[in-house]
């Protein structure tokens, strides 16, 4: 991966590595202030050698330095002290070390408890003076005239209670909570790479279309619905020439929404793209072509009734399934009644014919289709329809998943247009529009089309299947036959 990946990986996942920094910073913090108190008693020792030559000076001190934090010593400590106090436990809380430019030898214990800390400091110098009278070769160094070697106290056991490094330790710990949470995303996104933004997708090979988002880097902004607004009003100017793809001299052109598993957010980019395309005055028309979970009718507040699976039976005819939402502004294709097997209807040839009859007369056909991976619904469809539009979910929908899914599109001969990223929150903001739908307020189309009730499995993409009223208008418009309609038109 390289580092920029990397670094916007970060910025996805901020919190993966914000959290650990915050809980290593807090453990170290709490463990540091209930800690037991600690006390540091340091006794000076003066050491006299018996050669002029520095570096033996050097070495002998360091031989005492060995000494006073070996085994010997601590034993001895150990014996002195009593009440379970090991020599393993002596030499993990005793320390020396020599003063820089002198021969002084600082010697120090660090125990929970004050008097046992004086204690050993205490023994243990006092074993070292002793240790070191034994070993060393007085008698020699006296004949020669030089100095008696000798270990002497300088200064008495001096205590103090040892700081907490309070600040040391928060800081050694949000380091390490730091390390952890980058090795976490760099984990994560070696093991589940999910598409997270435009430049994923043009990796993948997608013309990126264009990203539905609240505003700012997916976050929600304080005017919810005018950003969201704005998102469906770039998507449409970003929308590649799909009337180049029209595969007959119609008048309008079809386009398919589709994506590569269910609940990826179709059913609200179709929606939203409806009302985006219709506010350019053009004529639109919406075909909820997933009939095995249609969610078109609880978006726009309609109620069941004949829609596209009753035409595709013949039980009823096109233009009597039309249905008009939204002031008169879109006309809504139901799915219509449910059927046992959906996929047969679609397979039918009146789709076909169904489609040419809307390009027809419209100028925009929107198709809201099924999951591509699962069932076959999604691929006939695209085998009639002038174009498709992949919906990915932002850091949801797997690398892999799409790249299936675009060979899948291209195999049965689909023009894929591009993909659009929904980074919608799964929790939709409250609307802040007008609670009454206006003719012309394109922004207030919006917010009836996101202001819906949340239940516990809503994911802001899907809405519950509950009954909705008062969010748009249906108008029951007196139906034109086909014929009278032509003639209309010339």
């Amino acid at each position: 991966m390289e580092l920029r990946e990397y670094v916007r990986a970060c910025r996805r996942r901020w919190l993966w590595i914000v959290l650990p920094v915050l809980i290593a910073a807090g453990a170290a913090a709490g463990l540091t202030l209930t800690a037991a108190p600690a006390y540091r008693s340091s006794m000076v020792l003066f050491v006299t050698t018996s050669s002029t030559d520095p570096d033996a000076t050097t070495s002998r001190l360091n031989s005492y330095i060995a000494l006073i934090t070996g085994p010997r010593v601590a034993q001895n400590v150990a014996d002195k002290l009593g009440h379970g106090v090991t020599a393993a436990q002596v030499q993990t809380e005793l320390t020396a070390q020599v003063q820089a430019g002198t021969d002084l030898l600082v010697v120090t214990a660090v125990d929970p408890d004050q008097g046992r800390s004086r204690a050993m400091v205490t023994a243990a110098s006092s074993a070292l003076v002793a240790l070191a009278a034994e070993l060393d070769p007085a008698a020699g160094a006296a004949q020669q005239g030089n100095p008696t070697p000798k270990v002497s106290i300088a200064q008495q056991p001096v205590t103090t209670q040892d700081p907490g490094n309070l600040v040391r330790n928060i800081g050694f710990a949000a380091v390490l909570g730091l390390l952890i949470g980058a090795a976490a995303v760099a984990v994560r996104e070696a093991t589940a790479r999910t598409a997270a933004d435009e430049d994923d997708l043009r990796r993948l090979g997608l013309p990126a279309v264009g990203t539905i988002a609240l505003g700012g880097r997916y976050g929600r902004g304080h005017h919810p619905d005018e950003a969201l607004a704005e998102a469906f009003r770039r998507l449409r100017s970003l929308l590649p020439d799909v009337a180049a793809l029209s595969r007959t001299n119609a008048r309008g052109t079809s386009l398919l929404l589709t994506a590569s598993g269910p609940k990826e957010g179709t059913t609200a980019i179709a929606c939203g793209l409806a009302v985006a395309v219709a506010e350019t005055g053009a004529r639109v028309v919406l075909i909820d072509a997933n009939l095995r979970s249609p969610g078109v009718g609880r978006y726009l507040a309609l109620d069941g009734g004949p829609g596209l699976a009753d035409v595709l039976t013949g039980d009823i005819g096109l233009p009597e399934a039309l249905r008009e939402t939204l002031d008169g502004r879109i006309t809504v294709l139901p799915p219509g009644k449910g059927r046992l097997d959906p996929g047969e209807l679609l397979a039918s040839p009146a789709l076909a014919s169904a489609l040419r009859y809307l390009t027809e007369r419209y100028d925009a056909v929107i198709v809201d289709a099924p999951s591509l991976h699962g069932v076959a619904d999604a691929v006939v469809l695209s085998k009639v329809t002038d174009g498709a539009l992949l919906v990915v979910r932002a850091n949801k929908t797997r690398s892999g998943e799409v790249e299936r899914s675009k060979d899948l599109l291209e195999r049965v001969g689909a023009r894929l247009v591009g993909a659009v990223l929904n980074a919608l929150p799964k929790k939709l903001p409250a609307s802040t529009g007008a609670t009454r739908l206006e003719p012309g307020d394109s922004l207030s189309v919006v917010t009836h089309l996101i202001d819906k009730p949340e239940g516990p499995e809503d994911d802001g993409n899907e809405p519950p299947q509950v009954k909705v009223s008062g969010r748009a208008k249906v108008v029951n418009s007196e139906v034109v036959p086909a014929e009278q309609e032509k003639k209309t038109d010339d």
